[in-house]
């Protein structure tokens, strides 16, 4: 098939196979806050200039029966990023009517990529040309700078924004402000029949291929280059341990949400999350659908303490309770460690003398005569 081709087409190619791995690593890689989110704004992004490819390198043109091939999804472009803004610090997901507009657009072109060419002919001519089509580029160009300054107003209400993320979508804002002036300024100095969508289709391949850089290196950085209260509580090789002085320095503010505290408290308490021997702040801010710095600012500042300190805490408050009970005639103290959340004993027998000043053993022997013998009033 025969492809037409300029520095254009080229870059586009660039950009589509740089937006298309992107979303898909976001899509089966490890589950961070907003990064599904984030993989279905570069897809709809990359999608869009699929479509830009097909038109510039003549593929629409030898092979006409794409006309129409749904590939617009720019009336989801405003939610998406709404979207993956509010789940970076945790907010509550969008609801559906949000997406409802898009799925209004999904359908319109699937209808029409189902018709025979003559009414796609027709219907090109008569409809989208004239009417159609600016009806969507102005809609999509409302609904992003919509939900842009939600965006924005929500990150307002948050602790210290990251400037990047402000930055970019002020730069957004700015694009699509840009953009709503396009078919206009192209009106007034191109000929009748040329291209009314010159600075839509030459910058948005840049955006979107900035997105899918900026997605990559951030999801890159946070699981290639993990920090040291990162990294798994109790390592095994007894040389990369914590110490109890580690801890991600928490660029947030010293406000606090009570409610997020309250969901820490519960992970820690409720669902035992102490108990997984790889849990790491990375993968707690996950399953809490915040941020690790959030997720660290908050055990540091509501909770006063470390992470180190936090995790190893409970899972000593288990090992010492169990010491007492009936289950340590039946295992043994490493035992006991390990369904705790310990996987080094070097680890446990350090952290347990450093906390309680004794031994496992020593520990045991103090206290057992007051749970075990009914003759001694049992200890407060």
């Amino acid at each position: 098939m025969f492809v037409h081709l300029d520095l254009g087409v080229v870059f586009q190619l660039f950009c589509i196979v740089q937006g298309l791995t992107t979303a898909a690593y976001l899509l089966a890689g490890p589950r961070r806050p907003g990064s599904r989110w984030l993989a279905l704004l570069v897809l709809a992004l990359t999608l869009q200039v699929v479509d830009y490819f097909l038109s510039r390198s003549g593929v629409y043109y030898r092979n006409r029966w794409l006309y129409f091939t749904p590939l617009f999804f720019s009336w989801g472009f405003g939610p998406l990023l709404l979207a993956y803004v509010r789940a970076l610090y945790g907010g509550r997901p969008l609801r559906w009517p949000h997406f409802a507009p898009v799925l209004v657009q999904v359908l319109f072109y699937c209808s029409v990529a189902l018709q025979s060419f003559d009414t796609k002919t027709w219907f090109w001519l008569a409809v989208h040309k004239p009417f159609t089509r600016y009806v969507e580029h102005y809609g999509a160009v409302l609904s992003v700078l919509l939900y842009t300054g939600l965006a924005l107003r929500f990150l307002r209400q948050q602790p210290k924004p990251p400037r990047w993320l402000t930055l970019g979508l002020l730069g957004i804002g700015l694009f699509y402000g840009a953009a709503a002036l396009d078919p206009l300024v192209n009106s007034w100095y191109l000929p009748k029949q040329a291209p009314k969508f010159y600075l839509t289709s030459l910058v948005l391949p840049v955006l979107a291929y900035g997105l899918a850089l900026l997605a990559w290196v951030k999801t890159h950085v946070a699981t290639g280059r993990m920090p040291a209260e990162a990294a798994p509580v109790g390592d095994t090789t007894g040389e990369a341990e914590l110490e109890p002085s580690t801890s991600v320095v928490s660029r947030e503010p010293q406000e606090i949400n009570p409610e997020q505290v309250r969901r820490v408290v519960a992970a820690f308490e409720e669902e035992e999350l102490f108990r997984n021997p790889e849990l790491t702040l990375d993968s707690l801010a996950q399953h809490l659908n915040l941020t690790p710095n959030l997720a660290s600012h908050l055990i540091n500042a509501g909770l006063g303490q470390s992470f180190y300190d936090l995790v190893n805490g409970y899972r000593l408050a288990e090992v010492k309770r169990r010491l007492l009970t009936p289950d340590a005639r039946r295992l043994t103290v490493l035992a006991l460690a390990l369904e705790a959340g310990f996987n080094s004993k070097t680890t446990f027998n350090r952290v347990f003398k450093e906390k309680t000043g004794l031994t496992p053993r020593e520990y045991q022997k103090k206290y057992q005569a007051t749970q075990w013998d009914d003759s001694v009033p049992a200890a407060g």
